[in-house]
């Protein structure tokens, strides 16, 4: 597929991605470094606090069901920190719940899609949410 083009600002915002599957991680990490976005990757929330720390990603991209911390629980404890308090959130999550959406909604969230992975819809997300 080809990479739809965006503005060069935007290759320099990095895109943090969370996930405890190693196989999802790595196929969404390629799909959107092959659609031209700058991404990290890692696995799960713990590691991700950690990356968001050092790395300052613009948008954060995270499973919802993890080991240990999940996905609310990342996001909540990211937003205690001023830094992280308009950094997007999307969840990117196997549960198709409805209240899981809403209480993700309702947390602030920027986003909140079903896996599997539809590209298309996550790129569109990342645009919207970055300015692009």
């Amino acid at each position: 597929m080809k990479a739809t083009p965006f503005p060069p600002s935007l290759h320099d915002k990095l895109i943090l991605l969370v996930d405890d599957e190693p196989s999802i991680l790595k196929a969404t990490e390629r799909g959107l470094m092959e659609r031209g976005f700058t991404v990290k990757a890692v696995e799960g929330a713990e590691a991700a606090i950690s990356a968001a720390r050092s790395l300052k990603p613009a948008l954060i991209v995270s499973d919802l069901v993890m080991p240990g911390t999940n996905g609310f629980e990342l996001f909540q404890e990211l937003r205690k920190q001023e830094e992280f308090t308009r950094v997007p959130f999307v969840f990117l999550t196997a549960v198709d719940d409805y209240y899981a959406k809403k209480f993700g909604r309702d947390l602030g969230s920027a986003a909140y899609i079903t896996k599997p992975v539809d590209l298309d819809e996550l790129e569109r997300i990342i645009l919207e949410k970055l300015g692009g």
